[in-house]
């Protein structure tokens, strides 16, 4: 065996884990919400966060007619 290609085989070893760690480290860091925003792990603990809005809202509306009704 070559120590040359070892040496090559863990070089690209060290890379490749390298650029998969920073590459990970993106996408979480892109997933994160930033000030203002709302952020994609927002999406599986309150999944239907806003659809609840929308109906609260519109359950409102409802209401407030109802008594201008009367």
């Amino acid at each position: 065996m070559h120590p040359e290609n070892i040496w090559i085989v863990i070089v690209l070893l060290v890379v490749i884990l390298a650029g998969s760690n920073l590459l990970m480290l993106a996408l979480v860091r892109g997933w994160r919400p930033h000030k203002g925003e709302k952020g994609f792990l927002q999406n599986f603990t309150q999944p239907w966060k806003t659809e609840n809005d929308q109906w609260k809202e519109l359950s409102e509306r409802v209401k407030q007619l109802e008594e201008r009704e009367k």
